[in-house]
């Protein structure tokens, strides 16, 4: 292996310069895009930069994942005074360790440069939703009282075929990047009077070279061969004398599987499932509220001018059993700063939460806590009345007056909480720092103060008792899942990538088996999200209807229960079901333009808020509230555990109402 990486620089050198070569061994192309943009009116000899992988890397066992942070450097930048002047600019790069190892180290060798395209749809930042196989047994003990020791994450290398493009021996002249022209090794793309110099056997930097000034585009794609780092020779009286041993051709990835077969029918057919349509405008009559608490007297401010994309986590509601309702705000103080360094509390937030009896809109209790960041929801309402909450560096179970019955340590800071629709699965997604405070200013200064560094990301999944059925360590942002109780639904693009109206909705069980679901047709991307009853709720946007929204009711084998439509005026905010499934409920604003989760908006242009339950057995419309007043709040409702009252919550108070008792069929 010590030969490795001298053997391949000549073959990369011999390629390039177009001699003979010894057969190069089988190389397998990674890419990675800059983090920035690189100047050489702005460089030195010492300077870092920075890029990201796009994808990862697999070659025997040895994987670099993707958003694995690479590290370059100017090893020297030269001008010359002959005639036509030249710019020459040498990089190199840091070594990179192989995934879940920190002894096998990888030399990123740059081999060809592509300028950004503008037109691509392809964007490796983009959150994705996890498998989840290991992370949640196939029965869940939720029995047990004494809490096991927690499993720690483990980095998993995954199936990366297809990630990265296998090159043999008589194909090295070519980077495979469909769709579009191959790339050929040492081609510069996009760049004009740019040449690139492969590494050599003088070393492994590479060197551009120009009659300008050299620019670099932020996004501008590099492709890399690894090759690997050779260990430290031993002394000369100890070598022995024998030839170089033989290359061998390491074995190409193995092609991913075939994607699963999608439904037969592309629509969703209400005469094939047996379907009811609901009523796209909810009746005009509303029942009066028993009880309206105002939220000024309780210490809430409200914030009409704050600017938001899609709904504000800031406030909420949720029953606390079914005789008591929890109202939380995020209260506007000044905070001291902790002076600990492992409290990771970055942007601490005090939540005030106030306990309220259903009967009459007493104040029971009001505690306040700090939460230690502000990336995601505080408070969560699960099946049956059981309120979860971000306190601290923990998450908390609590009980009736507000008593605190579990308690998980959070291993980092909490990025989203899923739960299954019984609330007995928990999955918790946290941010795990993958750099140094030294490697995380530097990144920070080179890319920007407005663009996030890449970090790794921890994925637990919890029982009903706090205990952890297991983990695993992820390098993409993940994508908030929705659970069911023996599988996750992923929203995945069709068999025709270019037709981007297709949709699948594929399950995939917790020991990782994947099915297709059910399959729409939406020019926006589907919103989905499960509740009680083990049902899903799927939102898109019609592309035969202009301006038109819809929405679905699934139950857990796919079919369509429900089905309603509605302008893109409309925007539904909050779906929610009792525990038993016979009422569901959608909370949606009326806007005078088309609005939906990725639109910016203030606060307080939400001035009006329609609450509609339906009855799951006959698809009608139960009971309807209508607010002149706004909430921009994602929880700005909460049904009771029983089915027996609404508590609504909008800009400026709290209100009950009461539900009429269910007509039995």
């Amino acid at each position: 292996m010590s030969r490795h990486l001298p053997v391949l620089l000549a073959a990369l050198s011999a390629v390039a310069h177009g001699q003979s070569a010894p057969p190069p061994p089988t190389l397998i192309v990674g890419k990675a895009e800059l983090l920035n943009t690189l100047k050489t009116a702005n460089l030195k000899p010492g300077d870092l930069f920075y890029l990201r992988t796009l994808g990862p890397w697999q070659q025997g066992d040895c994987t670099i994942p993707s958003h694995t942070t690479i590290t370059g450097h100017v090893e020297s930048l030269t001008s010359t005074t002959t005639r036509p002047a030249a710019t020459i600019l040498a990089l190199r790069f840091s070594e990179i360790p192989c995934s879940g190892s920190t002894s096998a180290l990888m030399t990123p060798l740059l081999v060809s440069i592509k300028a950004p395209d503008p037109d691509s749809s392809y964007n490796a930042g983009a959150p994705q939703t996890p498998t989840l196989s290991g992370i949640f047994p196939t029965q869940v003990n939720a029995g047990r009282t004494q809490a096991g020791p927690a499993r720690q994450p483990n980095i998993p290398t995954g199936n990366t075929a297809g990630a990265s493009q296998a090159l043999d021996a008589n194909e090295m002249n070519q980077l495979h990047d469909a769709p579009g022209k191959p790339m050929k090794t040492g081609e510069v793309r996009g760049y004009r009077g740019i040449a690139l110099t492969l590494p050599g056997r003088e070393g492994p930097a590479a060197k551009l070279s120009s009659e300008h000034r050299i620019t670099l585009d932020r996004a501008a794609e590099f492709a890399f061969a690894y090759a690997p780092t050779p260990p430290p020779s031993p002394s000369p009286d100890t070598t022995p004398a024998t030839a170089a041993p033989p290359v061998t051709t390491p074995a190409p990835a193995t092609p991913p599987p075939p994607p699963p077969a999608e439904p037969a029918e592309i629509e969703d057919v209400c005469a094939s499932s047996g379907c009811k349509q609901l009523a796209a405008v909810a009746q005009a009559t509303s029942a009066h509220a028993i009880w309206t608490l105002p939220l000024a007297a309780l210490g809430y401010q409200s914030r009409p001018q704050q600017r938001i994309a899609g709904l504000d986590h800031s406030a909420s509601v949720h029953f606390l059993g079914d005789d008591q309702i929890l109202l939380t705000f995020t209260r506007h103080v000044l905070l001291p700063r902790s002076s600990d360094k492992d409290a990771w509390a970055v942007n601490p937030r005090v939540v005030r939460a106030v306990l309220i009896s259903r009967a009459d809109g007493r104040v029971l209790r009001v505690n306040d806590w700090t939460v230690s960041d502000d990336i995601a929801p505080f408070v969560w309402g699960l099946s049956n009345g059981v309120v979860i909450a971000h306190v601290g560096h923990d998450l908390v179970r609590f009980g009736p007056g507000l008593t605190i019955q579990r308690r998980f340590r959070l291993p980092g800071p909490l990025l989203f909480l899923s739960a299954s629709p019984s609330g007995n699965l928990l999955l918790v997604a946290t941010v795990h720092e993958k750099h140094t405070e030294k490697e995380h200013a530097q990144i920070a200064s080179f890319v920007g103060p407005d663009v996030p560094i890449d970090e790794e990301y921890d994925l637990t999944g919890l029982d009903a008792a706090f205990h952890v059925t297991g983990a695993k360590r992820v390098t993409v942002p993940p994508l908030r899942p929705a659970l069911l109780q023996a599988s996750i639904v992923r929203v995945q693009p069709g068999a025709r990538p270019a037709h981007t109206t297709d949709w699948l909705l594929e399950e995939n069980s917790w020991e990782g088996h994947s099915k297709p679901l059910a399959h729409f047709r939406s020019i926006c991307p589907l919103q989905v999200q499960s509740f009680p009853g083990d049902l899903l709720f799927v939102q898109g946007c019609s592309p035969l209807e202009a301006r038109t929204t819809w929405y679905r009711v699934l139950n857990a084998r796919g079919a369509t229960l429900f089905k309603g439509s509605g302008p893109y005026s409309d925007f539904i905010q909050q779906t929610e079901s009792t525990d038993d499934g016979r009422l569901f409920a959608i909370a949606s604003s009326h806007f005078n333009r088309p609005v939906d989760r990725t639109t910016p908006l203030l606060t307080g242009d939400f001035t009006n808020l329609t609450v509609t339950i339906y009855d799951s057995t006959t698809g009608k419309q139960f009971f309807a509230a209508h607010l002149p007043q706004g909430s921009a709040q994602e929880d700005t409702f909460s049904l009771a555990p029983s089915g027996s009252a609404l508590a609504v919550l909008t800009s400026a108070s709290l209100q009950l109402f009461p539900l009429p008792a269910a007509t039995k069929k």
